[in-house]
């Protein structure tokens, strides 16, 4: 029985491209916010990072106009993980953040997605020969990065999970570091409602490990996934991180459905 629910619902699961191929669009972008003037000549003329710009940049394009689009995605997904764990620790400290890490292996999971059979250069060329194929192929790619985001989101729990955070102190100490100086709150209940916010965004982390996946609780953990990341995005520096957790969400909508809603909006192509 185990094996049939993992055969039917995942290694075998087809479905829609349509949201694969948004997914690619999306990192694609994200990757030019993070990264593309990082890696821009004015930055480094090194030729070693000269290089590194030439591959991000015809990558990145590729992968965002769908062109051979595995193996631009893959390209690009190779080029920013030797960013992250290549170049970052040998001098280039800002790209081994863990946001960064979380960017570069969605890229690569996204690789392995039906990521061109939508919305791209390669299904337009094909459209054109005659030979489209059908938006339709195994989506084991999209679990794997909805597994991802369980990960990241336990992981993350996990790490918050000791008592200088569950306590709120961490919290409060970033609260004065970026907001309130090194006087002493004298906002009443300023310590209660730090560890009261530490408490919920771990109880919730550790939730959307299995929530996420659950449909018939979508209508409601989707938004306050929406809302936690938008909290972050607003209060603290996070970088691309909120965005990117936005972008995976897709993971996890039913294929099908979102492929009959975009035909619904205009989206059929």
């Amino acid at each position: 029985m185990i094996w049939r629910w993992f055969s039917d619902r995942v290694l075998f699961y087809e479905g829609s491209t349509r949201g694969a191929a948004i997914l690619r669009i999306l990192l694609a972008l994200l990757l030019w916010t993070r990264w593309g003037t990082d890696v821009a000549p004015f930055v480094d003329a090194s030729p070693a990072r000269l290089a590194l710009a030439a591959s991000f940049y015809l990558s990145t394009t590729g992968m965002l106009l769908g062109v051979y689009s595995r193996i631009s995605t893959a390209w690009a997904a190779a080029t920013v993980l030797a960013m992250v764990f290549w170049f970052g620790p040998n001098g280039v400290e800002p790209w081994t953040h863990h946001h960064t890490a979380i960017l570069a292996l969605s890229t690569a999971l996204c690789a392995l997605t039906p990521c061109g059979h939508s919305y791209s250069w390669d299904r337009w060329r094909a459209l054109k020969r005659g030979t489209a194929p059908v938006e339709r192929a195994p989506l084991w790619g999209m679990r794997l990065v909805g597994l991802h985001v369980s990960t990241v989101y336990f992981w993350t729990a996990w790490d918050k999970s000791f008592w200088g955070n569950i306590s709120g102190d961490r919290l409060e100490m970033a609260m004065h570091t970026l907001y309130l100086g090194s006087d002493a709150s004298t906002i009443p209940g300023f310590h209660t409602a730090m560890m009261l916010a530490s408490v919920a965004v771990i109880a919730l982390e550790y939730f959307f490990v299995v929530g996420l996946w659950v449909r018939r609780w979508q209508w409601w953990t989707f938004p306050l996934g929406f809302a936690m990341h938008a909290a972050f995005f607003i209060l603290l520096p996070v970088g691309t991180f909120t965005a990117t957790m936005f972008a995976l969400y897709i993971a996890f909508v039913d294929a099908d459905a979102l492929h009959d809603w975009l035909d619904r909006m205009g989206g059929d192509t």
